[in-house]
């Protein structure tokens, strides 16, 4: 039997019975979300025709989203004092990028530390260039959900606005207040961890030019998500900001699902939601772009991230941090 200590010792997230109650809960919440949905969408994707070359223009606008946040990382990095060269900051970050398949998401943290220092690279600036960039991301999300669609994300979840309102003034105040805040927050981790403390701070300019790049990458996800759309099921039609809104909004909420490996479930179930309840959708045609739009983005993320991890020499592969 496992003790009180080992369980602290190794961490709850890490412990494969959790685990597999998490994924239990997930495949629950899966199966009662789409539950009563089944005739709908088999009436739906008799009408499906896909069409290639919008999936493909979704795909490449995908892509350029991934290149714009390998850029927004390097700039926070570079900001700190790092310097990675593009094509390696695009092998780290993808390998990264992997960790969205694992439950509590810090997998890719450690991830990006451990290949950073391979580079030459503090691990510590890497790590926390990938907290801020998240950061950053989120608050971007919600201020690019509040801007495109608010107004139609409420009347399907009641205080949806407000509590994005909330997230966006945190999310400002907090990027105005960080580059005073980070230097002290720093240089106790620092001591604390036994590690030099950063030689650059962060300046002002370079978080809001990572925000700005984050917000105009949750734009270009519901450009590609919209023309994605139109390749699965051309019936679906709307204001593309709408699907910006609705698109950024689910993709949150997948996403603060800790547990949920990617987000499986949640953000389907929620994107939904929010597709028929602005009318943009029919319960069919919703479910079929859920579950298809999953697929598709699970490929465009986890197909880089193997290619770049199987081009690491055996050796730097073991020494990534382990899921279990």
């Amino acid at each position: 039997m496992t003790s009180p200590a080992a369980w602290r010792a190794r961490g709850l997230w890490h412990h494969p019975a959790l685990k597999l109650g998490l994924l239990l809960l997930t495949g629950i919440f899966i199966a009662w979300a789409f539950h009563g949905q089944w005739t709908d969408m088999r009436a739906s994707a008799r009408a499906v025709r896909v069409e290639w070359r919008w999936i493909a223009a979704a795909s490449a606008t995908v892509l350029a989203v991934y290149g714009l946040l390998i850029q927004s990382w390097r700039m926070l990095l570079r900001g700190w004092g790092g310097e990675l060269a593009y094509p390696v900051a695009v092998r780290i970050w993808t390998i990264a990028n992997l960790g969205r398949w694992i439950p509590g998401k810090v997998w890719s943290v450690g991830a990006l530390s451990v290949l950073a220092a391979r580079e030459g690279v503090s691990g510590t600036a890497a790590a926390g260039a990938a907290v801020l960039g998240t950061l950053l991301n989120i608050g971007a999300g919600f201020g690019v959900a509040v801007i495109m669609g608010a107004e139609g994300l409420d009347s399907v979840y009641p205080g949806f606005r407000t509590g994005a309102l909330a997230a966006t003034a945190i999310f400002v105040v907090g990027v105005l207040a960080l580059p005073r805040l980070l230097p002290p927050v720093l240089a106790w981790f620092a001591a604390k961890r036994g590690v030099p403390v950063a030689d650059k701070q962060l300046s002002a300019r370079t978080l809001w030019a990572s925000a700005a790049m984050n917000a105009a990458a949750w734009l270009g996800y519901g450009v590609a998500f919209a023309l994605f759309a139109r390749g699965v099921t051309p019936r679906i039609s709307g204001d593309p900001a709408l699907f910006i809104a609705v698109f950024t909004a689910s993709y949150l909420i997948g996403y603060l699902v800790l547990f949920s490996p990617g987000g499986l479930g949640f953000r389907e179930a929620a994107l939904t939601v929010f597709l028929v309840g602005v009318g943009a959708a029919g319960q069919g045609d919703a479910v079929i772009l859920g579950v298809t739009s999953r697929v598709w983005l699970t490929v465009l993320e986890v197909v880089p991230g193997l290619v770049s991890l199987l081009s690491l020499p055996a050796s730097q592969r073991a020494a990534l941090p382990r899921a279990e």
